[in-house]
């Protein structure tokens, strides 16, 4: 009798969710996830205790600043649009978020060491003359993961009947990283030729010197975030049918992301995405 009353019970609450709440839209979008956290030397000594490099003395180099920005296409997210019966004007969208976190913490330092490298004398004066030169030492330390979100968001629309529109909302999403991985490079370069740190942080280049790299794995973390999405949408066709339900859109996520990484705890940095996507209407 309880487990009829129970089963009675579900059929019911799923025939009211269905009645109440429509699938009508698809979301594909890609983009850049960017934060402003920063690491310091100590998370990179905890991250790979077993680092030579990190075991130096290291109280010569200063620290110089570091950018955490992920080349564009580092962020996928799939998800539906769910139409709620006591809202039509909000449209709920639950789906998956995909991110490749090049940079979730990152830091560095240099410094230049002069010193003589040959002397010269005068053969009518006597008088000497010291050539100088100098090598730049720097190391970089960077930790990147991979991420797998629920993603949950509720927009409003303003004239979403018209070709252009605007829309906005609240947001949040939370998952596991995986992937996590910790890479130094340590270089010197004579005469400070020789390296290069490219803006994003995701590309080292050497041409002399020496190079030293070591690369740690790590384990998983959990990371949270919440949002505000902020985008405009076109729709590709007015007036042929094959067209109307296409609308591509550009969509910007201010917000808060908290990450946990296993060893150092819990940051909170502000961050978000800049996405570029496809929605597909059902009706």
């Amino acid at each position: 009798m309880f487990k009829k009353l129970v089963l009675g019970a579900l059929v019911i609450a799923g025939t009211s969710v269905n009645a109440q709440i429509k699938i009508t839209e698809l979301y594909l979008q890609t983009g850049t996830f960017f934060n402003q956290s920063r690491g310091s030397l100590a998370d990179f000594q905890t991250l790979a205790p077993q680092s030579s490099i990190l075991q130096q003395d290291l109280s010569l180099y200063q620290n110089y600043p570091m950018f955490n920005f992920n080349l564009p296409g580092q962020a996928q997210t799939l998800s539906a649009g769910l139409q709620l019966a006591k809202h039509p004007k909000a449209t709920l969208r639950v789906g998956l978020t995909h991110i490749n976190q090049g940079s979730a913490l990152s830091y560095g330092g240099s410094y230049t060491e002069s010193f003589t490298v040959d002397t010269l004398t005068s053969s009518q004066t006597g008088e000497q003359f010291f050539v100088d030169s100098f090598s730049t030492h720097s190391y970089n330390a960077r930790y990147s993961q991979e991420q797998l979100r629920l993603d949950a968001s509720l927009i409003f629309r303003l004239n979403g009947e018209k070709r252009w529109s605007l829309y906005g909302g609240i947001g949040a999403n939370i998952g596991i990283s995986y992937n996590g991985q910790t890479t130094i490079h340590h270089s010197v370069s004579p005469n400070g030729d020789g390296q290069f740190y490219g803006l994003f942080n995701d590309y080292i280049m050497y041409s002399n010197g020496a190079h030293q790299q070591e690369t740690f794995e790590n384990k998983s973390g959990i990371g949270v975030g919440i949002y505000a999405p902020l985008g405009i949408d076109f729709q590709v066709g007015k007036k042929r049918d094959f067209w109307k339900p296409f609308h591509l859109y550009l969509e910007m996520r201010p917000g808060l992301n908290i990450t946990q990484i296993a060893g150092l705890g819990t940051t909170f940095s502000a961050g978000g995405f800049s996405n570029f996507g496809l929605r597909v209407k059902f009706n």
